[in-house]
């Protein structure tokens, strides 16, 4: 009877959770520090009033961060490479070789911060499109 006043009916459907020692342990400690009557409203309460988030895994940002992984590892290999090759220019040639170079290598500088800037543009626009906060 008690029942049936606070939930519009009897109970209809029952679920059953297996509980390891430590999950149990700390389960009797949050219904023991609630103050409710029977764990069977302390379970509902957690699960209807208390707020929380369902995490799901969204296959398309996850394929998307590990594109955007291998391109951050791939420009810095680029840095590195780029380090190397003005050393040798620096180390192995004449100075109106070496401005000839590093012009070359400028300009290749430049085509690869504008593929940086386009992908931090593109990755910004993914985020607030399809990652909500």
């Amino acid at each position: 009877m008690r029942n049936e006043n606070r939930h519009g009916g009897s109970p209809s459907y029952r679920y059953y959770v297996r509980l390891n020692e430590k999950d149990n342990s700390r389960f009797l400690d949050l219904y023991e520090k609630s103050g409710i009557g029977n764990k069977s409203e302390f379970i509902r309460r957690r699960l209807f009033l208390t707020p929380f988030r369902v995490i799901t895994h969204d296959k398309s940002a996850a394929d998307y961060y590990t594109l955007l992984t291998h391109i951050h590892a791939q420009i810095r290999k680029v840095g590195v490479l780029y380090n190397q090759a003005v050393r040798s220019i620096n180390t192995y040639h004449s100075v109106k070789t070496a401005a000839v170079l590093l012009q070359k290598l400028e300009q290749y500088t430049e085509e690869l911060h504008a593929l940086l800037e386009e992908t931090n543009r593109l990755t910004k626009a993914f985020e607030e499109r399809w990652l909500p906060r």
